[in-house]
């Protein structure tokens, strides 16, 4: 497409040349002379403002909004300085115009700066000095603030087995609601549970959060976890204040939870009594992460339930997971009353928390806190160092004093983290306690005499992993557990993997000891040494088959399994298992996933000789704001936004937790910024309509803590239309005419057979036509309402007179 202003373009031309063009040449071949006009001096682009596609030192920016002066050049505004990352001069050349609008004398200061403009494609291409690019900043400290929303997140997980004896139904939902307003964070959250033996709804926790910036703390008041570096946190009713960065997300990706399931298992895990997260794991290694803790300073209690019956428990340290959870120097103070999560009629006394961190030296933190009851007191000192990258240590060490029972203890607890070379790892941690020493919980609960001799004496752990180029990657876990009450628990679990030319090998090791379960068939399934070897083949790069053995105490099989993945939204997997002891029992198997749009959904189906299984989860979120509903296949976190691409849906939106994609409305849930951190939102082109062009695909977002934040994609709607031009006799227009627009500006010329293509049409309008005889007629078209239908171009008819 051409461009430019073409002055009194329909008068006959006074000379037989203009600027070199041989007039009655031009004639002669067909093309208006208004064509030797435009291009009297160079190929421009027409006064005003203009959507041009930018590129700086050779890297394209994309398309922006430029403004062009009446002699076509570019007139450097702020908003093409800063789309194009470049230095804004002091000097302002245009001064007649709004401050955002006005031109800098950008060449003054940069005067090597070349400047490229072809009208043809509008494209503008800038060389410029690199002191005259702006240095890229990662946080500026202009954090988003504010906004308001409601939402709800939800994980509605199902199984139903039928057997000839019985039927079992299991439904588990955990729901959080809440809104931000004003960076204040409100969060409810539920799990309702119901089996064929009961039915139990949890509530959680309800409270509501806001940091406060200048004091680089936060502050929570209502059903809360006790959050303090020192102590193992308790369930309170009251209010605390604690230095920002700790436990402040409600999510730890640096904990781990590691295990094995025999069969397709539910996995529970409690923390300080409360139930906090529960799942469906097909058979095979699972690994749990993202967790919900409540706090960084008590044990997961890990429950591994088989839909076959069986049942298998292990107790992930809180030593282990410290170093996952972030430490910032500051004060923390807690208030409130203990709360009986389990309904088990504990008592509730006012508890009183506090405790300070200071910075050590480099790279060290000293913790001391005091909490304190009406007949429980009790203080704790900790230390966590890392003396550099390769190795860390934490220590800590608590005292108490119980009076209503006068009785007093310690608990100790020291641990290591090292590479001990390039691509080994080690992880070492103890914990012990004295006969007399108690926790606040242990304090309150009911059954006094039971809780004494069911705690834990001790309990140490060790992980090892070493990657090698030539033999794998290697890992393995020992955690050991021994009660007052002479009971004693182990638990080993360990791996290998390799990649070979064409195969992969993995082997895993999983044993348990001092606990034991049966099935509901009456089969040892966790007792002694379970060991499985796995070998997958990669048919492709989305397909993978994998058989493996496996034995567990008197339990042996074999299976086959075969994963593929379809798209980046959908996967499933079919699998076939046969045992190998007395029973010779088939199983058949497989599962559905995807990520949809709106919600992410599981489906699963089990069947063997004598039962069968089904399972279905259903996840996702729901933001209420103020320009309407929109669904998310994310858990929303703290800190989220809503995202707009003017109102065209499936447009595909890569953010910080995943891909999204906009509904029928053209929106789109940000389930999790990163606070205070620098984030990228990116709208991939491709999935938008060919008619559709966007002004700038790359946002960058800095958002606060408990902001809700809205981010605009300007889009642009472009109308492209293929005229099949004749004129008043029916016949093509002749080639080489030269179309105007209503000001008089050059649009394009008529191309054989009578065709013009005009790109960009707004509304259905008259244009002129030019022929090279000094003929002109007016040609009217109009278009039907506007689809997107995929085709880069329309088709339309129309007559000139």
């Amino acid at each position: 497409m051409m461009s430019g202003v073409i002055a009194e373009a329909d008068a006959a031309p006074t000379t037989t040349t203009i600027a070199g063009f041989d007039l009655a040449t031009l004639q002669a071949r067909g093309i208006s002379p208004s064509v030797a006009q435009y291009f009297r001096d160079a190929p421009r682009f027409g006064e005003g403002n203009r959507v041009v596609d930018l590129t700086v030192n050779g890297e394209r920016i994309g398309l922006t909004d430029a403004r062009f002066d009446r002699e076509g050049q570019l007139c450097f505004t702020r908003g093409l300085l800063e789309r194009g990352g470049l230095r804004v001069p002091s000097t302002v050349v245009d001064k007649s115009v709004a401050p955002e609008h006005a031109c800098y004398d950008f060449r003054a200061d940069y005067p090597k700066t070349i400047t490229t403009l072809r009208p043809g494609n509008e494209e503008v291409s800038l060389v410029v000095p690199t002191d005259a690019l702006r240095d890229i900043q990662q946080g500026s400290g202009s954090y988003a603030r504010g906004g308001t929303a409601a939402l709800l997140n939800y994980d509605i997980q199902a199984v139903n087995s039928h057997s000839r004896e019985d039927t079992n139904r299991y439904l588990s939902a955990s729901t959080e609601v809440g809104f931000n307003f004003g960076d204040w964070i409100a969060r409810s959250r539920q799990l309702y549970i119901s089996n064929d033996r009961s039915t139990t709804a949890e509530h959680l926790y309800a409270y509501a959060q806001r940091d406060f910036v200048r004091l680089a703390s936060t502050f929570q008041v209502g059903q809360i976890s006790g959050n303090n570096p020192v102590f193992g946190g308790v369930q309170l009713t009251g209010a605390q204040l604690f230095p920002d960065g700790i436990e402040s997300s409600g999510v730890n990706s640096g904990v781990v939870v590691e295990g094995q399931a025999l069969s397709q298992s539910r996995v529970e895990v409690r923390q300080s009594g409360a139930l906090i997260y529960t799942t469906m794991v097909p058979e095979g290694p699972f690994s749990l992460t993202n967790l919900p803790l409540l706090n960084g300073t008590s044990d997961l209690q890990v429950t591994v339930i088989e839909t076959r019956g069986g049942q298998r428990s292990f107790v992930v340290p809180a030593a282990t997971f410290r170093a996952a959870v972030p430490v910032k120097s500051g004060y923390t103070a807690s208030l409130g009353k203990v709360r009986d999560v389990e309904g088990a009629g504990a008592k509730e006394p006012m508890l009183a928390m506090g405790s300070g961190t200071w910075a050590v030296g480099e790279g060290s933190a000293l913790s001391a806190g005091v909490q304190s009851t009406d007949s429980y007191n009790s203080v704790g000192l900790a230390l966590d160092s890392s003396f550099s990258q390769r190795f860390s240590i934490g220590v800590r060490n608590n005292l108490s004093r119980d009076h209503s029972q006068k009785i007093q203890g310690a608990r100790n607890s020291i641990s290591v983290s090292a590479s001990i070379a390039a691509n080994v790892q080690m992880a070492l941690s103890a914990t012990t306690q004295t006969p007399g020493y108690r926790d606040v919980l242990d304090t309150v609960n009911p059954d006094i005499k039971e809780v004494e001799n069911a705690r834990f004496k001790n309990q140490y752990t060790a992980g090892f992993s070493w990657l090698d180029p030539q033999l794998g990657g290697f890992s393995i876990g020992y955690t050991r557990g021994a009660h007052f009450n002479s009971q004693t628990t182990q638990h080993v679990y360990g791996s290998w993997n390799k990649n070979f030319k064409y195969a992969s090998m993995g082997v895993t090791v999983d044993s348990q000891v001092g606990q034991s379960s049966r099935t509901i068939d009456g089969d040892k399934n966790d007792e002694g040494l379970g060991i499985r070897l796995q070998v997958s083949v990669p048919l492709g790069s989305d397909r993978t088959l994998s058989s493996y053995a496996r034995r567990q105490g008197e339990r042996t099989s074999i299976g086959t399994t075969y994963d593929e993945r379809i798209d980046e939204a959908f996967n499933y997997q079919v699998r076939s298992e046969q045992d190998l002891g007395e029973r010779r029992e088939h199983t058949v198997g497989g599962t559905v996933n995807s990520t949809t749009r709106y919600a992410q959904v599981g489906l699963g189906l089990n069947r063997d000789s004598s039962s069968t299984s089904y399972t279905g989860q259903l996840q996702g979120a729901v933001v209420a704001h103020s320009q309407g509903v929109t669904l998310s296949p994310y858990r929303v976190e703290d800190t989220f936004g809503v995202v707009s691409v003017g109102d065209i849906a499936g447009a595909r939106i890569a953010t910080p937790q995943g891909p999204v994609w906009t509904d029928p409305w053209g929106q789109a849930v940000i389930a999790s910024l990163p606070a205070y951190q620098t984030s990228l939102l990116e709208l991939e082109g491709k999935s938008l309509p060919r008619q559709v062009d966007i002004k700038n695909g790359t946002q960058v977002l800095e958002a606060g803590r408990g902001s809700f934040n809205k981010v605009d994609f300007e889009v642009i709607k472009v109308r492209r239309v293929l005229l099949r031009a004749t004129g008043a006799d029916g016949k093509p227009l002749p080639q080489g005419g030269a179309v105007l627009g209503a000001g008089n500006e050059l649009l394009t010329t008529v191309v054989g057979d009578g065709m013009i293509f005009l790109s960009n049409v707004e509304a259905p309008q008259t244009l002129r036509v030019s022929s090279s005889n000094a003929t002109n007629c007016a040609l009217q078209f109009d278009l039907p309402e506007q689809t997107y239908n995929g085709h880069f171009y329309e088709t339309v008819s129309a007559t000139c007179r």
